[in-house]
C-alpha cells in the first residue's frame, strides 16, 4: 500500500468530528437569520457570514441554498418538537410535554413561526404529522377500542389541532394565553374529551 492510498483509506475521526460540528454551526447559522429576517433572506453569503465560515465550506457541506434549506426543515422540526410531539411514547408523555414544548415555542417565537408557517418548510412538516397521527390513532383505539372509528378518527384530529403551533399562535394572538396556560387548555380539552370518549 502506498503513502498515498494508506492516507485515502485512513478516516480521521476527529476531521469527521469537525465536519459534523461546522455542519452544526453552518445550520444554527440558518436559525440565526430566520430569527431576524424572512427565508428570503437566507443565502449562502450571509450564512457564510452568520456561522463565521467562509462561503467555500458551506458549499462544501450544501450544494446548494435548497439542499442546505431541505437539510434545515427536518433539522429544527426535530428541535422544536422532538420525540415529545413528533413521536410520542403514549398520549400521557405528549401531555405533560406540551407545556415545555408550547413554552419552548414562546421564548424562539420568531424562528417558530419561519418554520412552522412557511410554504417551504410545508412538505417536510407532512410526514411529522403523519407519523404523530398514526401514533395517537393507536393510543385513542387502545383507550377506546369499541368507539366507531369515525368518532376516534375525530378525536385524533381534535388532539392534533390542539397540540399544533397553530393552536398554540391562535391562544398567544387572539387569547393572550402565554406558552404554558395555552398548553393547559389544549391539555384541559384534550382530557375532557378523552374522558366523554371512555365513558361510552
Amino acid at each position: 500500500m502506498t503513502d498515498e492510498s494508506a492516507r485515502a483509506a485512513y478516516n480521521s475521526p476527529l476531521r469527521a468530528r469537525q465536519k459534523a460540528q461546522t455542519g452544526q454551526l453552518i445550520l444554527e447559522a440558518v436559525a440565526t437569520i430566520l430569527r431576524r429576517a424572512e427565508v428570503a433572506d437566507v443565502t449562502i453569503a450571509e450564512v457564510a457570514r452568520t456561522a463565521e465560515v467562509t462561503e467555500r465550506t458551506v458549499y462544501r457541506h450544501y450544494k446548494t441554498r435548497d439542499e442546505l434549506l431541505r437539510a434545515f426543515w427536518p433539522w429544527q422540526l426535530e428541535r422544536m418538537g422532538g420525540p415529545y410531539v413528533n413521536a410520542p411514547r403514549s398520549l400521557d408523555a405528549l401531555l405533560d410535554a406540551l407545556p415545555r414544548v408550547f413554552d419552548g415555542w414562546d421564548r424562539d417565537e420568531r424562528l417558530v413561526r419561519a418554520v412552522f408557517f412557511s410554504a417551504d418548510a410545508r412538505a417536510f412538516r407532512s410526514p411529522a404529522a403523519e407519523q404523530r397521527r398514526a401514533a395517537l390513532d393507536g393510543f385513542v383505539c387502545a383507550l377506546a377500542p369499541t368507539a366507531p372509528e369515525a368518532e376516534r378518527a375525530r378525536l385524533v384530529a381534535a388532539i392534533l389541532s390542539l397540540t399544533s403551533v397553530t393552536n398554540w399562535a391562535f391562544l398567544r394572538d387572539v387569547c393572550g394565553y402565554a406558552g404554558r396556560q395555552a398548553a393547559e387548555v389544549a391539555v384541559t380539552a384534550i382530557r375532557l374529551a378523552l374522558k366523554g370518549l371512555e365513558q361510552r
